[in-house]
């Protein structure tokens, strides 16, 4: 797997916690917070799968992310993904060439990996 650093321009600096995780209508929304009370909202409106991880049980994850993308970001796109390969596997389209995107989100408090066909509109309040 690589980690890409994207859409670093919304986060700049601070430490940003995952607030909320709400899969509602076809959407799914990530609210960060960070720690001088400023919200980063991401929403996938073409999300097909996700998962969340607590970061201390994300080992692998932390550390292939220090290896090819670093862990001072918070949001990467995945290449190589073996997440899409499971879910295409999954749904008996190993050789699709549907082009999906794998998001990763790195919160102080957890990972949240999102496979979508699009990333996600981002709002910074």
């Amino acid at each position: 797997m690589k980690f890409i650093p994207i859409l670093q321009e919304y986060v700049h600096d601070g430490h940003w916690q995952l607030e909320q995780l709400v899969d509602r209508g076809g959407t799914l929304v990530l609210t960060l917070m960070d720690d001088r009370g400023r919200r980063a909202k991401l929403s996938f409106d073409s999300y097909m799968a996700y998962r969340k991880l607590d970061e201390g049980d994300a080992l692998l994850t932390l550390a292939a992310m220090r290896k090819t993308g670093g862990t001072a970001k918070y949001f990467y796109r995945v290449d190589e993904s073996v997440f899409v390969a499971w879910f295409n596997k999954e749904r008996c389209a190993e050789g699709s060439t549907q082009m999906l995107v794998h998001c990763a989100v790195a919160a102080e408090n957890d990972i949240v990996d999102v496979i979508a066909l699009d990333l996600p509109a981002v709002e910074v309040e």
